[in-house]
């Protein structure tokens, strides 16, 4: 569907992308994978804590979505 796509691609604007580090839930994370639509309109990328090899999926928090599906912008700090 291409309004999951586009939710996707709004996610990536904060921050949320391929390649960025956050942290999230207490955690140090390297995102390895952009944003993905699992089901309805929960969005998961793939990361890995820092300093081990796993990668697992981590749920974006959900108003992180809220925010990208309402269409308002996130502004830089």
């Amino acid at each position: 569907m291409a309004n999951l796509e586009k939710l996707g691609e709004e996610v990536k604007r904060y921050g949320y992308a391929k390649n960025q580090k956050i942290k999230l839930y207490g955690k140090a994370l390297q995102i390895v994978s952009d944003p993905v639509n699992r089901q309805d309109d929960s969005i998961f990328v793939d990361a890995r804590e820092e300093g081990t090899d796993n990668v697992r999926p981590v749920e974006i928090p959900r108003n992180v979505v809220e925010m990208a599906k309402s269409g308002r912008r996130h502004k830089s700090q």
